[in-house]
């Protein structure tokens, strides 16, 4: 039990004025390390520490890059959406996704051609090794 006092009512609650009897009970510390199992030790935790405490400062720099940026972009979502109101604006960004999307596809098919064959043959790699190995066990 993690509270250091508990509330047990003896009787059941009836519609009655008066209230049921409270009982507390008082946890000790001896009491919790009889009947509770201990945790288990974090095993690694000082190799952590040590690596959190060599990363922090790059984790604050990459906040202190990062936030102006995310500045940025929450401002340009929140014009988008105030555009978005207008008609004008709405045909315009239609417009131009269609003219992204004709001058990306021969990029996209460009790299299915390059990149599919290597992914077949890595994945051929990784059926044929794992059924080798399945054989040899």
């Amino acid at each position: 039990m993690t509270a250091i006092r508990k509330i047990l009512f003896e009787e059941p609650v009836v519609a009655t004025s008066a209230a049921p009897a409270v009982k507390l009970y008082v946890v000790t510390a001896n009491a919790t390390a009889e009947t509770c199992a201990e945790a288990p030790e974090a095993t690694g935790g000082t190799l952590k520490n040590i690596a959190l405490f060599f990363a922090a400062p790059f984790i604050g720099l990459a906040y202190i890059v990062l936030l102006p940026l995310v500045g940025l972009g929450f401002i340009a979502v929140l014009a988008g959406r105030a555009a978005a109101k207008f008609a004008a604006v709405r045909t315009t960004a239609c417009v131009m996704k269609n003219v992204a999307i004709v001058v990306v596809a021969p990029l996209l098919g460009l790299a299915y051609v390059v990149l599919f064959p290597v992914i077949g043959l890595a994945a051929l790699a990784y059926w044929g090794g794992r059924a080798a190995m399945a054989r040899a066990a």
